[in-house]
C-alpha cells in the first residue's frame, strides 16, 4: 500500500467510526474498530442503505463522486481508497 491510499484508508476508517458511532448503536464496541483491511459488508453488516449514507458522507468529504460500477466493486477500506483516489485524480 502506497503512502497516499495508507493515508485515504486511514481517513475513512476515522469517517466510517463516526458514522458508526452516530448511527449504528447495535453493536458491540470491539466491532467498531476499523481498519484498512475491514470488509464493510461481511465484518460490520452494513445494509445497502447504510453503505450508501456512508458513500454520501465520503464524497461530501473528499468532493468527489464515486459512480455505481465502483461501489461494486469495493469490500474493503483500502479497495474504497483505492476508488477515492481515482475520483479525485480524475479531471
Amino acid at each position: 500500500m502506497n503512502q497516499e491510499t495508507e493515508k485515504t484508508s486511514t481517513r475513512l476508517a476515522a469517517i466510517l467510526a463516526d458514522y458508526l458511532a452516530n448511527n449504528w448503536t447495535e453493536s458491540s464496541p470491539d466491532r467498531r474498530t476499523i481498519t484498512a483491511t475491514t470488509n464493510m459488508v461481511t465484518e460490520l453488516q452494513l445494509d445497502s442503505f447504510q453503505v450508501m449514507e456512508f458513500m454520501l458522507e465520503v464524497e461530501d468529504h473528499f468532493d468527489v463522486a464515486i459512480d455505481l460500477e465502483s461501489l461494486a466493486n469495493i469490500q474493503t477500506i483500502t479497495d474504497l481508497a483505492t476508488v477515492v483516489i481515482a475520483a479525485r485524480n480524475d479531471p
